[in-house]
């Protein structure tokens, strides 16, 4: 029998949220959802989902915050849960910003709703794997740098560090392939778990190394353990 997942939709527009509700629930799902931000953030910290897909742009009254004050809401209260966010398809410098705050992926607006419950699936399969299994329980490199990969924080450059099940997930991948140059559909495979007959967009991807540049880096301008290498590829050197 078909595992079942749990999942809460944070949809303001109503033809998108009953777009979701219905393609989700075609496929197994169990559903609540929400056109209220405010309502959203509530039941995703008070309740257990092993997924929320919320939209960047939903408003959060009466406190006029949007999906990524509510992602970041969320993954302050619960570190490991799994976030999905509908985001703008735009690429200002606001969005871009403002994307790195806890979501385990991104896609754009339109999007393919069989593509998405495709991701969704993959996805929560992928992270209730990861979770069973851990590389090492300690990652050190460079010469300040100490990771409690169990604990998901560390010690960068003295300062203390917390981090999302996501990006310690592909801390340790990169670390076990340190000094290769792997290429960015093998690693949207091994963490996200996408099937590579999937050409999803990698911006997730991109987002993750930048902010374990942020993190991690004394430099992140400069980065000297995480690198892109080309166009489609990352290494972490030592």
């Amino acid at each position: 029998m078909e595992e079942r997942f749990r999942v809460l939709i944070i949809e303001a527009d109503a033809a998108i949220r009953s777009g979701l509700i219905a393609v989700f629930e075609h496929h197994h799902f169990d559903i609540d959802a929400t056109d209220s931000g405010l309502e959203g953030y509530d039941k995703a910290c008070r309740e257990s989902f092993d997924l929320v897909l919320l939209d960047a742009s939903s408003p959060c009254d009466p406190t006029e915050k949007d999906g990524f004050d509510i992602c970041r809401g969320i993954r302050e209260k619960k570190r490991g849960q799994i976030i999905f966010m509908l985001t703008p398809n735009a690429d200002n410098e606001e969005i871009l910003h403002r994307l790195p705050l806890g979501a385990d992926d991104y896609t754009s607006i339109p999007f393919a709703y069989t593509e998405l419950v495709q991701r969704a699936k993959a996805l929560l399969r992928r992270s209730k794997l990861q979770a069973k299994s851990t590389y090492s329980d300690r990652i050190r490199f460079g010469k300040n740098i100490d990771l409690d990969v169990t604990g998901l924080s560390g010690q960068c450059h003295g300062h203390r560090v917390e981090f999302t099940p996501r990006e310690m997930r592909l801390v340790e991948y990169l670390y076990e392939n340190r000094g290769k140059a792997v290429q960015s559909p093998e690693l949207i495979n091994q963490l996200w778990g996408y099937p590579r007959y999937l050409e999803v967009e990698t911006r997730a991807l991109d987002i993750h190394i930048t902010t374990l540049q942020q993190k991690i880096e004394a430099d992140p301008k400069k980065p000297v353990h995480f690198k892109k290498m080309g166009g489609n590829a990352y290494q972490l050197s030592l």
